[in-house]
């Protein structure tokens, strides 16, 4: 017999997707929802670390290497000497920090527009500038420098009455440059102003359309609690990329406004190219004072988004769980267009068309279904990462640095990877039943006896295969010891664990509750038999459902357990009547400090008992930036910190010598226990602290270190506090304490007055707002899983819609039919339930024990309630039930004849 021709074998296809349009749409929105999860992660991700470094960028501009000293930053005068033994190298002074706009979170910088240009170009040069002043009689001519680069424009605005502000700090550090007037191509005008008017500042003109400020207008800055007013010197035009989150200023300014006079936040270094840049950088390094240290320009950008390394991998592990969810229901989908078409293939293959041929239309069709459910899935994605990026930068804003988003990032790797994604998990899921089909003698291929034989032996396959994955998991956990990767591949096996033994346990539990059914009712076991009867069907659908709802246990209890640990946490370390803070932005600003005459006043209370100090920083070591929290301890403040190791009484009498406590995620990811000693650069140079004892912290996940404020003084020479801690006497009003300190502070500095409960409180609403994140994640999830359920027991009602239409013609009522249907669904979502409990129990272990700890490094206490299980039951039985609706209206309302008719 000639064999069947293409033509015949695609207009087959073709019939079969057109007769069954809502089951290809289900799969295509299964498909679709599994890609866009992975894209809004990744465009969200992409777009808050591209804007961060877009501004680390326009910070640096063409810098390549830059000198950094200690928390108080670096003194002038250093500078100076350090300016005289360059050579060819250009340097430039430069102070930053972080302020406040409107409420929105901004970094200041302040430059010396005469040496800057050598050093980062031509963007923030005041002589390479059009003006286009308020007035026509002021308007200047653009004047483009370097080689013919396309001018940048500032509007100007109609100058106030200036002051000389040559007695400001900053002249000593312009004054190295040997050019104490404004270059004469830039307009004098707004040179003049730049230098002599307080408070000018200039911004891109994007930002100060955003925040409502015009050229020449006036606003208010925050930093550390104090207002400044700043007025709008002018706008950068055109394209600024990277300086929609800055504030240009003069170095002098900035000097005055952050608290820095005489200081410098770092220095830029521009080296030239070749061997004898190379050696004046060799002369500089050597040159540099105590104190000071020499990196490249891009080490800070590096070090911040390292940080946020273990946070954005849990976010793509999260997306690709909804991808593996997606597996399961295109081979569901797929599977189930095959089953529906086994009597047609078999017609057809007895009729001469060859296994190749079958083979290749059944992945083709599976490469269709995944490029337009990618391609589907790749716009929702965008739109769904439109909004997760606003979540993900306020997380990172929480937790790392200060990022400001304004632009939407689509990476060009996250299109590929959605393609790629969507063909891929397509054409695996199609593979197993399209080489079963293909390889199917076409006699069997008529038997659908045949092929629920070969789903029950593969059941019974796959729960050995699940107990292999297992011990895969058990393996892999303890032999790998610290990588993360390894991690995610243990938690990706082991849900595959309970996927794999999902269908020999549905088939069990419908077997054994028909048996027990059979008593009571004929129709019941008939309804629960069927279920184990069409494994082919069910199986499948009820693996998805039960690894999204292990999945979501397992997420469930993570974030509960980490919740009452850090509740825990907060409750046994939070214990200060009142706290006192300089607000802003930022962990570790130098900004951020109370005012010497506030907190002298402060301490003058009658209704202070004791009190604790705090200094908080960020310094150098050999092994990356490191958190510090110099501390003055209350007499009763050691009890409040819990050390997981070391002698309480030999760690703070230690402590108060010198020796310094470490938390567990700096222990970890430092691989440093206590006995060992960890180098910090100080203002005198590199210094080896002994570690006395590790801590248990959960407020940042990079670590930090505990030091004496005496010890921390003397090294850095850093006498102010960022933040207090105040003990009242007994029966002292806690309200009237408050009303004193805004009292002092008033007219001086606005402080964030707290109680204890107040602090417990904010910590616990930005823990719920970064597990946000998650719970979106794995809610998407769970409806991939809902439309995999919905799609496989729509295809298997509409299977068996013959064999409801015989009972119902045997008596059974429309309604007794709809309710049979809904039963059998609900019964399907329990299996799926009770599948998942000790699947998701592993999860939550494997996610607490291993995967958190190996990301972040700290310890959480494992917390299961019954709340978590019944929510996952609810949403089991929600999306079973749900699925249920329409085969129950069709088969309530389905008339009869036909239906027994139909082959």
């Amino acid at each position: 017999m000639s064999a069947i021709g293409a033509p015949t074998l695609w207009a087959a296809s073709a019939r079969h997707l057109l007769r069954h349009p809502a089951q290809l749409g289900l799969a295509l929105l299964g498909l679709a929802l599994g890609v866009a999860t992975i894209v809004a992660v990744d465009i969200a991700v992409a777009s808050s670390g591209k804007a961060f470094e877009l501004s680390m960028e326009a910070v640096n501009g063409a810098a390549t290497h830059e000198i950094t000293g200690g928390p108080g930053g670096i003194d002038e005068q250093a500078y100076l000497a350090l300016r005289r033994a360059a050579g060819p190298i250009a340097l430039a002074p430069v102070v930053e920090g972080y302020v406040d706009v409107n409420d929105q979170t901004m970094q200041l910088i302040g430059i010396d527009p005469l040496v800057d240009t050598a050093v980062r170009g031509d963007t923030t040069s005041l002589g390479n500038v059009r003006v286009e002043s308020a007035r026509a009689d002021q308007a200047g001519t653009a004047v483009p420098a370097g080689g013919g680069s396309a001018p940048t424009v500032v509007r100007g605005a109609d100058a106030p009455p200036s002051r000389d502000s040559d007695g400001r700090a900053g002249k000593l550090a312009r004054s190295a440059s040997g050019a104490e007037q404004p270059p004469a191509r830039a307009s004098f005008d707004v040179a003049s102003r730049w230098f002599t008017q307080p408070g000018t500042v200039v911004l891109a003109a994007s930002t100060a359309q955003r925040l409502g400020i015009t050229p020449g207008g006036t606003f208010t800055l925050s930093i550390g609690g104090r207002d400044y007013t700043a007025t709008l010197l002018g706008q950068l035009e055109g394209t600024m990329t990277g300086y929609e989150t800055l504030i240009l200023t003069d170095i002098s300014q900035a000097q005055e406004w952050l608290g820095l006079v005489g200081k410098l936040s770092r220095i830029d270094v521009r080296v030239p190219a070749g061997a004898e840049g190379e050696r004046a950088l060799a002369r500089l390094r050597a040159s540099l004072p105590s104190g000071l240290e020499l990196h490249p320009a891009q080490r800070r950008t590096r070090q911040s988004l390292d940080m946020t390394a273990a946070f954005t991998t849990n976010l793509q592990a999260m997306s690709l769980l909804a991808l593996l969810v997606g597996v399961f229901l295109i081979f569901s989908a797929i599977s189930f267009a095959v089953v529906q078409r086994r009597r047609t293939l078999g017609v057809l293959r007895a009729l001469g068309a060859t296994r190749t041929g079958v083979l290749l239309m059944i992945l083709i069709e599976a490469a269709i279904l995944g490029i337009a459910g990618a391609a589907v899935g790749l716009l929702l994605g965008i739109a769904i990462g439109r909004e997760l990026v606003a979540l993900v930068s306020r997380t990172i804003n929480d937790l790392y640095f200060v990022v400001a988003v304004n632009e939407v990032l689509i990476p060009p790797f996250a299109i590929v990877k959605a393609l790629g994604a969507g063909l891929g998990v397509a054409l695996f899921a199609a593979a197993l039943p399209a080489l079963e089909v293909a390889n199917s003698a076409p006699q069997l291929g008529l038997r659908r006896s045949v092929i629920e034989q070969r789903a029950a032996d593969a059941s019974r396959w796959l729960l050995i295969a699940g107990a292999v994955l297992s011990g895969a998991v058990a393996a892999i956990v303890y032999l790998s010891e610290r990588s993360l990767l390894a991690g995610f591949i243990a938690l990706f096996l082991l849900l595959l664990a309970v996927a794999a033994i999902t269908p020999a346990m549905l088939r069990a539990l419908a077997q054994g509750a028909a048996r027990l059914a059979g008593r009571f009712s004929p129709m019941a076991r008939l309804s629960l038999g069927d279920i184990s009867a069409s494994l082919s069907r069910t199986g499948v659908a009820v693996s998805a459902l039960g690894l999204a709802v292990a999945a979501m246990i397992g997420v469930s209890v993570m974030v509960e357990s980490f919740r009452e640990s850090l509740r825990a946490y907060l409750e046994r370390t939070i214990r200060a009547d009142l706290y006192v803070t300089a607000p802003g932005p930022g962990f570790g600003r130098p900004e951020r400090r109370l005012d010497e005459g506030i907190v002298a006043a402060i301490l003058a209370l009658p209704a202070l008992a004791d009190h604790t100090e705090s200094r908080r920083v960020v310094v150098d070591s050999p092994r990356g930036p490191v958190p510090i929290d110099a501390l003055r301890l209350a007499r009763s403040s050691h009890s409040s910190i819990p050390l997981t190791k070391g002698d309480p009484e030999r760690v703070w009498a230690a402590f108060e010598q010198g020796a310094i406590v470490v938390s567990e995620p700096l222990s970890w990811h430092l691989q440093i226990g206590v006995g060992e000693r960890l180098t910090l650069q100080t203002d005198r140079g590199p210094h080896d602290f002994p570690v006395a004892g590790v801590y248990r912290e959960y407020g940042n996940d990079r670590g930090n270190v505990l030091m004496s404020r005496a010890t921390y003084r003397e090294l850095w020479q850093d006498d102010a506090i960022t933040a207090m801690g105040l003990y009242l006497r007994p029966g002292s009003d806690l309200s009237a304490a408050k009303e004193q300190i805004r009292a002092i502070s008033r007219g001086r500095q606005s402080l964030a007055v707290t109680s204890n409960a107040d602090v417990r409180a904010l910590s616990m609403r930005i823990f719920d707002r970064t597990f946000v994140i998650t719970r979106v994640l794995y809610w998407l999830t769970a409806g991939v899983s809902a439309i995999g359920l919905v799609s496989a027991l729509l295809a298997w009602e509409l299977e068996r819609s013959r064999e409801l239409a015989i009972v119902r013609a045997l008596g059974l009522t429309p309604r007794g039919a709809a309710a049979v249907i809904e039963a059998q669904t609900g019964f399907m979502g329990v299996a799926a339930w009770l599948a998942a409990i000790p699947g998701g129990l592993l999860t939550a272990v494997l996610l607490i024990t291993v995967i958190n700890r190996r990301a972040f490094g700290w310890m959480i206490d494992l917390h299961i309630t019954g709340t978590q299980l019944a929510n996952a039951f609810a949403v089991a039985m929600i999306a079973a039930l749900v699925a249920g609706i329409y085969p129950a209206w069709r088969a309530a309302r389905a008339p009869l004849a036909s239906d027994i008719r139909e082959e």
